[in-house]
């Protein structure tokens, strides 16, 4: 027989025995149900699939540790694990997490804002202490990020009017001083590669490029690019650019990705890189320091964006209530020797 008990109050988090008395059946049966031990399909678990859904009930997979303890789980979506500036960021993190005894558990969404939506629903559930994320970002997972009474904070990508702390870099300002550099340098075509549209830091680098190229008083040709995230779309991207326009003197990636690409392609079609041609990246990688010429680069404090992140978010789970800000921390420019002058180049 279906439990009969006290109604919900109004505001509070509906429990498993609401599901149960809405959709009709003992509260084993929901457990049933949500962890996959009965079928979704017949009468009872379509009934409970529609009290969860118009509840709006969330699992709590940790529910038997957090109601003796608070959470010591750091939840962290990343768009991706294979990007080296993602990768390094989630290490920092980690490392941060073992100095105050939490442990991240992260997660990718793979540029998928519904897969980022699912998994930030998901951690919530879990009722992880606070959660770190490098945003795609859906409306759904804003909504579900300002609805929550878990503490976030963003990471690089940091949404416009977002009521959440963000920490990040100052991406317009070291895209105009790599620009500048170009300038100074005699540079007076440039292809700019970037990952595509509608994502926040990626319109913060151009906006810097944009804004080198107005205060500019020489006239200079500045190509954009956008090129997808992946190494292969890159490459068919910029090698679909030279085959179709004249020559750049320079090309500046605005992201790693793009910039292995770039190398390659450079190199393949016999450009000899800090001769024929510059090149430069947004993020450092191991790899761009040991080619030759080793390949110039806007460094990220990685080490730092990590300390600080972890800060914010700590004072946030021990009860911080002030306003949410966003950090923004300087880049560096490592001007390595494929940062030539026009002039050398001519020689």
């Amino acid at each position: 027989m279906p439990e009969k008990a006290a109604k919900r109050q109004p505001g509070s988090r509906p429990s498993i025995r609401d599901v149960a008395r809405k959709a009709g059946v003992s509260p084993g049966c929901v457990s049933n149900v949500i962890n996959g031990r009965r079928k979704l399909d017949d009468p009872i678990g379509r009934a409970v699939l529609e009290a969860v859904n118009e509840l709006g009930y969330r699992r709590n997979t940790m529910a038997s540790n957090l109601r003796r303890s608070q959470s010591r789980i750091i939840g962290l979506v990343i768009p991706n694990f294979e990007n080296p500036f993602f990768a390094e960021l989630v290490a920092k993190l980690e490392q941060r997490a073992e100095t105050t005894n939490y442990r991240i558990v992260a997660t990718s969404s793979r540029e998928d804002p519904e897969t980022e939506a699912r998994e930030i629903d998901e951690l919530v559930g879990w009722r992880v202490a606070g959660v770190f994320v490098i945003p795609s970002l859906s409306s759904r997972a804003l909504n579900l990020v300002s609805a929550s009474e878990t503490p976030f904070v963003f990471l690089d990508r940091i949404p416009q009017n977002a009521a959440t702390d963000g920490v990040g870099v100052n991406n317009a300002e070291a895209c105009a001083l790599l620009m500048r550099h170009l300038f100074e340098a005699g540079h007076s075509r440039i292809l700019v590669a970037y990952l595509g549209d509608g994502i926040a830091n990626v319109a913060e680098r151009l906006d810097g490029v944009r804004n080198a190229v107005a205060e500019h008083e020489q006239p200079v040709t500045v190509d954009y690019l956008p090129t997808g995230d992946s190494i292969e779309g890159a490459r068919a991207a910029l090698d679909a650019y030279f085959d179709h326009n004249p020559k750049p003197d320079a090309v500046f990636c605005l992201f790693n990705t793009a910039t292995l690409a770039a190398y390659g392609l450079l190199q393949q079609r016999g450009f000899v890189l800090g001769k024929d041609m510059a090149l430069a990246g947004f993020d450092d990688s191991a790899w761009m320091a040991h080619v030759h010429p080793p390949v110039a680069a806007i460094v990220q404090p990685i080490e730092e964006i990590a300390k600080v992140a972890w800060e914010r978010l700590l004072a946030r789970i021990e009860g911080d209530t002030s306003a949410p800000e966003t950090i923004r921390i300087n880049c560096r420019l490592e001007a390595r020797e494929s940062l030539t002058s026009v002039e050398t180049q001519a020689g």
